[in-house]
Formats: structure tokens, sequence, C-alpha cells
């Protein structure tokens, strides 16, 4: 009893307070005009939140076209949390919700996960490679049709000064049976240039 009293006594005597992993917070948002063709003219919007740590990071964006008679809206969240014992090595997990009326895709239910690695990891430069998988649910209120895939991705975020540029490469393989022989693998692409004209964040 002696014996268990001291050690709790000593552990509350050389108990520290672990370092506070702080949070840094970002955003930024955007308008503009978009066109599809020659006559089809639209507001563009954009917005951006992002929060990181050492080992986390999150992120949601929002896309939003907007057309006479036509919308192209999308959602996406990204968590993703690298490993204590594997520095270079985080796991992830993306959501987005689309609507593209453009496209006749009402509304479109996304979600991928998987394994991703640090390449280049600095203030200036940021590279990433991500592998996993990843499924589609179309119009998920009215249907149970789903649609898998393999995942490959690829990120590289460079920044001089003030200037930031963001690019963005994924690739979703279909692996699930094709319906009505359509092919739904595809390539997706994102460039992204920010130029802050008034800080709005420490």
């Amino acid at each position: 009893m002696k014996w268990y009293i001291s050690f709790i006594f000593l552990t509350i005597i050389f108990a520290h307070e672990p370092e506070v992993d702080q949070a840094v917070w970002g955003n930024y948002y955007r308008m503009g005009g978009v066109s599809v063709g020659t006559e089809n003219m639209g507001i563009a919007s954009y917005g951006r939140l992002k929060r990181a740590t050492s080992k986390t990071f999150q992120d949601i964006r929002f896309y939003g076209h907007f057309f006479k008679e036509d919308q192209e809206i999308r959602i996406r969240q990204k968590t993703s949390r690298r490993y204590m014992s594997f520095d270079g090595l985080y796991s992830f997990s993306t959501l987005v919700y689309e609507k593209n009326t453009l496209i006749n895709v009402d509304l479109r239910y996304h979600y991928n996960q998987g394994i991703g690695l640090l390449i280049r990891n600095s203030e200036s430069d940021n590279i990433t490679v991500e592998l996993g998988i990843a499924f589609d649910n179309s119009d998920y209120l009215n249907t149970e049709q789903k649609t898998s895939y393999a995942r490959g991705g690829f990120t590289s975020d460079q920044s001089w000064g003030k200037l930031e540029t963001k690019f963005e490469l994924d690739y979703f393989h279909q692996v699930s049976k094709q319906v009505e022989e359509t092919n739904l693998s595809r390539i997706q692409l994102v460039g992204e240039i920010q130029y802050p004209i008034k800080k709005i964040y420490q």
C-alpha cells in the first residue's frame, strides 16, 4: 500500500502538461463570371476553409456555378491524419456532394479513402501521392445504383511569398460492373492560383 501511494505521489510531482499543438486556420473566397458556350453566362463562386496541425488536416471547399437555367454545385470535405511512427505517411477520407444539371446529374454522393505519402513537406513546397478506394452513388435519393473505383491522386502546393499555386490530379478507375456499357473511369484536374490582396487571418 505504501509503495502504491508513493508511486501515485511521484507521478503527480513529475507530471507535465504536454505542449499544445496549435491549429493554423486559413480561408479565402472569390466571385466571378463563367461562360459555357457563347450564350450561357453565369456567376462563379468559390470558398475554402482549412484547419491544420502538425498531425491533422481538415479542409472544406465550395464550388458554385449558377446560370439562368442550370446549376453546378460541389461541396468537398477532406480529413487526413499523419501516423505517429511514420511521419510521412497519412490516412485520408473525402466526402463530396455534387449537383450538375449541365450534365444531368441531379445529385451525386462521392466518398473515397486511403493512404497518402508526403514526398515533400515544407513551408513553400508540399507534394503528396495517394492511393485508395472510392464509390459514387448518383441520384441516391431515388436509386440504389453505386459505382466503385480504384483511385490514385497527386497534389502539389507551391508558395512564392504571397503567391500560392495548387495543382491536383485524380484518376478514378471503375472496378464495378459497367451499366449500359458506360465506362465511368475519369481523370479530374484542379488548378488554383492565389494572391491575397488583404490578409484577413493570422
